[in-house]
């Protein structure tokens, strides 16, 4: 690709033409290097020196970080903009997904571009810098694990005053822990205890049985009080089913009236929660059904 192909690509399909003029992409367009790559190669290396950033102008890239792809970035888009931060090597791979053509900007090439227009070259630093800063913040937060342990408190519409008036009784015991409910049943909690939820769901029907089902699976749920409303029908019913299945897949104390709710927070309070547990040999069969299947693929 000449220098003019290479200019008309960055200003009528780049994504920097958001931001920068048709004359100042012209001239920026003057110290990039164009090439070909092939599909699957890997054009920026983890570990290698985080000195050059690459534009995509036919084709596409792939990020990866071991064998996960944290990103994909097409004809228009560019990756490497770690070249304006103070990360020294790079943490990924960035890989051709398909034959394509990029354009390399290294740090020998902004030297030159500051030499030859210092007020242009310092804008698009500036501009790659603070992409950089979002994309790595965005980064951060994919990464974020969250290590509490949460109490779920859940329950029925017809059961929602029962809980109540159990949260009233028990408040101080339910104090000392990251609550999460639903944002209804936070709401009342407060208005009838002063409690605060730690982290809120949706409502049952819309998800919210799902979604602690996944706090279960990750290790973030301590135990489940649910006051289940027993003579009504629910249309959610499979995913209360499911609830309760995690519970014991993962053994979660799984409470559904005052009396083994209250005997949750006596077992939890007293750090028999922490405790060793007796092995789960339906789960440990299972695992190793798993990887037994991953080893034959």
């Amino acid at each position: 690709m000449d220098l003019a192909a290479l200019t008309s690509n960055l200003q009528n399909k780049s994504k920097l033409r958001q931001t920068f003029s048709d004359t100042e992409l012209a001239e920026f367009a003057q110290h990039l290097c164009p090439e070909s790559v092939s599909s699957g190669a890997i054009v920026m290396g983890h570990g290698e020196p985080a000195d050059n950033m690459i534009f995509i102008l036919e084709g596409s890239v792939q990020i990866l970080e071991g064998e996960r792809k944290i990103a994909m970035s097409s004809a228009g888009d560019f990756a490497g903009e770690s070249l304006f931060s103070d990360i020294a090597t790079r943490n990924a791979d960035v890989q051709a997904a398909e034959d394509s053509i990029i354009a390399s900007f290294s740090i020998h090439n902004f030297n030159q571009f500051l030499s030859d227009n210092q007020k242009l070259a310092l804008k698009f630093r500036e501009f790659f810098k603070s992409v950089g800063a979002a994309r790595q913040a965005q980064i951060l937060g994919d990464h974020y694990e969250d290590q509490r342990q949460y109490l779920a408190l859940i329950a029925h519409n017809n059961m929602k005053e029962g809980l109540m008036e159990f949260c009233q009784i028990h408040a101080d015991k339910l104090a000392q822990f990251p609550l999460i409910a639903t944002g209804t049943t936070g709401s009342l909690l407060f208005k009838k205890t002063g409690l605060l939820l730690t982290r809120k769901v949706a409502s049952g029907p819309l998800g919210g049985d799902q979604a602690i089902g996944t706090l279960i699976s990750t290790k973030n749920i301590c135990g489940v009080i649910f006051f289940r409303d027993p003579l009504s029908a629910h249309p959610h019913h499979a995913d209360i089913e499911a609830l309760g299945r995690l519970c014991d897949v993962y053994q979660i104390p799984f409470g559904t009236n005052p009396h083994s709710g209250e005997a949750i927070l006596d077992y939890l309070l007293a750090g028999k929660g922490d405790q060793p547990t007796i092995a789960n040999h339906v789960l440990e069969a299972y695992t190793k059904g798993q990887n037994k299947v991953v080893e034959a693929g």
